[in-house]
């Protein structure tokens, strides 16, 4: 069931109070001193906000530097690993041809023990460059995270 309301009763009804405010409105003065507290509070409310706001900014952009860090790290680890397999799928791909082309057994012995020589010293390296690569990542990461920290703590 839908409510009517009489605009006419709402309105008079309303207009008493607004007849009275209207005759304070023009007898009551806001004292200056309460001004000039208002227009202070005001105006340090917004050099605080203008603050905060270029703090908030600051954190976000050294948050969007850190993860630009982590992920451009993270991107050439991978393309590390998918070179470490292609190299050494190539490198198993040549031995497997140079033992196709062997005369006798002790040549494919000794394709066979080069390959696994020069496969583990490869493996080794790659090992230790990843790893210099992750240190140096950790190392970044830490230092920029570390710079955040001071920037939003100061």
């Amino acid at each position: 069931m839908t409510r009517k309301t009489n605009t006419t009763q709402t309105t008079a009804y309303f207009d008493q109070f607004r007849q009275a405010f209207d005759g304070l409105y023009g007898k009551m003065d806001v004292p200056a001193a309460a001004r000039d507290f208002a227009q202070r509070g005001a105006v340090s409310a917004r050099e605080r906000a203008e603050q905060a706001h270029l703090g908030v900014r600051d954190a976000v952009a050294s948050a969007e530097k850190l993860t630009e860090t982590f992920v451009g790290h993270s991107v050439n680890a991978a393309r590390d690993v998918v070179e470490a397999g292609f190299a050494n799928l190539q490198h198993a791909l040549t031995t497997a041809e140079k033992l196709a082309g062997a005369k006798s057994v002790g040549e494919t012995f000794e394709i066979q023990a080069e390959f696994l020589r020069e496969n583990a010293r490869a493996n080794v390296e790659r090992v230790r460059a990843a790893g210099e690569a992750a240190g140096k990542a950790a190392s970044d990461s830490a230092a920029q995270l570390r710079a955040g920290i001071a920037k939003v703590a100061a």
